[in-house]
C-alpha cells in the first residue's frame, strides 16, 4: 500500500492520458508495468496466506470511486477502509445468520459483488 500511495501523483497523471502523463515527466510504460506486477504479487501473497474472499478487492474501488471520485490520493486509502468494513460486515453476518454454524464469508461477499459486476457490465455496454 505504501508503494501505491507514494505513486498516486503518477496514477492521477495517467488518468489524464498517456500523452499528458509523458509531458508531465511520468515514465508511462514503467509505471503501468511495475504497478501491474506489484499488484499481482501483493494479491498472490494475500490469497496464499488468507485465502480467497471473492469480490472484495474488485468491488471496493468501484464503490469508493462513485462516492469519493477519481483522485488516487483519496481513492486508495478509501478502498482499503471500505474493503475492511465490507469484509467485517460479511464476516459478522456469516457468524450470526445461523449461529452456532458459520457460513463461508465468500457467500456474503458474493451477494454484494455479483450485482455490482452486473451493473458495471450493463453500464459498460451502454457507452
Amino acid at each position: 500500500m505504501v508503494f501505491f500511495i507514494s505513486q498516486r501523483w503518477r496514477y492521477n497523471a495517467l488518468d489524464a492520458g498517456d500523452e499528458t502523463a509523458k509531458s508531465l515527466g511520468v515514465p508511462v510504460e514503467f509505471v503501468r508495468l511495475f504497478g501491474m506486477v506489484a499488484a499481482s504479487l501483493v494479491t498472490a501473497v494475500i490469497i496464499a496466506f488468507i485465502g480467497i474472499i471473492g469480490f472484495i478487492g474488485l468491488v471496493c474501488p468501484h464503490i469508493v470511486r462513485r462516492i469519493i471520485g477519481d483522485d488516487h490520493r483519496f481513492l486508495l486509502p478509501g478502498s482499503c477502509i471500505t474493503g475492511g468494513i465490507i469484509l467485517l460486515a460479511a464476516d459478522t453476518s456469516a457468524q450470526l445468520v445461523m449461529a452456532p454454524h458459520v457460513f463461508p464469508v465468500a457467500i456474503f461477499t458474493s451477494f454484494l459483488g455479483v450485482p455490482v459486476f452486473v451493473y458495471l457490465i450493463i453500464k459498460g455496454r451502454k457507452r
